[in-house]
């Protein structure tokens, strides 16, 4: 147990310690304050120091150092706030705890704790937080975020949240959620606000934005930038993302889809009553999710209509929406074969194919699904024939699933869907999944030709 010093004792931190380029941020009062940019611009050195400096002169100061795993923020915000501490030769007013993972300012008890999203019960159980610093923010999911902004509650202090983060996100960036909520048509750097009404009136909710790169960091090396110019030759991509810190689309560098192509194949579309309505069913993963799609022979086009994905919904669920949105539609169904196997059971002895049949009220010949599921290296041919030789238009806001699918999906060393990593969006394939076998039941024929 840290002892508690019971004489004050002065401190002075001057403002030369910290960069030029975030002065403003120490005094500011916003809920949020985003840090972001390149690599090598200091926004992780200062966040540390601002919040050092908080713990020391705050009468009640309780922050959460916060990643997407536990397991890194030891070697990441921990030890950067201890060598802060030691290079200002502050190490004898703060103990520096493993078990738990902490650190405690021994002149008031103010104190970090480290918590990685893995464990979000761990978040939840924090007694009266106020503060909270995400590293790597841009590795967060905005459910990831919710559960912090929730717990952040406290009446001991004001409450605020600092962001640190390279501007990088899998898939396209002007569907990721951080992106859209909170940088989308807006300058780089500025402090923004917006009002919410409450039961108890109007209250002012505040966020800064700060972009920065290494050219705002006097003490980045020769031979860092070197090396981070040299980014330029090698990666577009990388230069875009770490050296200007700017938003950019991650290069796919082994794509499952190589036929896709957004300018050729994102088209809005609208569902035809009159036409038969095929359905492409996936289980592997919770939510389960189907695909609508409608096919005109005589125009040689395939049009997608919809990708469902309902949050927290079961094979019930997602048969009662479609029954909703496609009144009296005549249906074609397809999909995932594990889905009419005994392990595949959802109740009394039905299995998923079996619901689908009675809720959507199908005939015997409405629903074509193969006994086993094709192969991945013959599915990605056809699936890709299909792209080619079929005029195949995607809705680009009622199918932002399998356009993110298209997009992302990557074919592994062996041939096969990369699919290690279940919390990777990008491994995940889901939608790739349902596009494959309605292209393996329904578009053999593009094959043969």
């Amino acid at each position: 147990m840290p002892l508690i010093q019971k004489e004050p004792i002065r401190v002075k931190i001057p403002k030369r310690a910290f960069l030029p380029c975030y002065h403003h941020l120490l005094t500011s009062e916003a809920n949020i304050n985003f840090l972001w940019g390149g690599r090598d611009s200091g926004k992780t050195h200062f966040i540390a120091q601002r919040l050092i400096v908080k713990c020391m002169v705050s009468e009640y100061f309780r922050c959460i150092l916060i990643k997407k795993t536990f397991g890194s923020i030891q070697e990441s915000q921990w030890q950067t706030i201890k060598d802060i501490i030691e290079s200002w030769h502050l190490e004898h007013l703060f103990t520096f705890k493993v078990a738990p993972l902490s650190i405690i300012c021994n002149v008031n008890g103010n104190r970090f704790i480290a918590r990685g999203l893995d464990d979000p019960q761990s978040i939840k159980s924090i007694k009266d937080p106020t503060d909270a610093w995400h590293e790597e923010g841009n590795q967060e999911t905005e459910n990831d975020f919710i559960t912090v902004t929730t717990t952040l509650r406290t009446n001991k202090a004001k409450v605020q949240q600092w962001f640190s983060f390279n501007p990088e996100c899998d898939g396209d960036y002007q569907e990721f959620w951080l992106y859209k909520l909170f940088f989308k048509d807006k300058d780089p750097n500025g402090l923004y606000k917006w009002t919410i009404n409450t039961v108890k009136g109007p209250v002012e909710f505040t966020y800064t934005s700060t972009h920065t790169t290494y050219l705002d960091n006097e003490k980045c090396s020769a031979e860092r930038i070197a090396f981070l110019e040299q980014l330029q030759s090698i990666s577009p991509y990388y230069y875009q993302v770490y050296v200007k810190g700017m938003w950019g689309h991650r290069e796919n560098n082994a794509p499952f889809f190589y036929a896709y192509d957004k300018g050729k194949h994102l088209r809005t579309t609208t569902w035809n009553p009159y036409t038969e309505t095929l359905l492409s069913f996936d289980f592997n993963r919770s939510p389960i999710t189907a695909q609508v799609w409608q096919w005109y022979p005589a125009l040689n086009t395939l049009r997608g209509i919809e990708a469902i994905k309902l949050n927290n919904s079961d094979i019930y669920a997602l048969c009662d929406y479609i029954v909703r949105a496609y009144p009296y539609a005549n249906f074609l169904v397809t999909g995932d074969a594990t889905g009419q196997n005994s392990s595949a059971l959802v109740q009394n002895g039905l299995h998923y194919y079996t619901v689908i049949k009675e809720r959507l009220n199908l005939g015997n010949g409405q629903i074509k699904v193969p006994t086993k599921n094709p192969p991945l290296k013959e599915s990605q041919v056809l699936s890709n024939a299909v792209l080619l030789h079929i005029n195949v238009e995607i809705d680009p806001v009622r199918m932002v699933p399998l356009v993110y699918d298209l997009n992302n999906v990557k074919v592994a060393p062996d041939g096969t869907i990369e699919k290690k990593n279940r919390n990777d969006p990008a491994q995940q394939a889901d939608q790739a999944d349902c596009f494959r076998y309605l292209c393996d039941t329904f578009f053999k024929f593009v094959l043969r030709k």
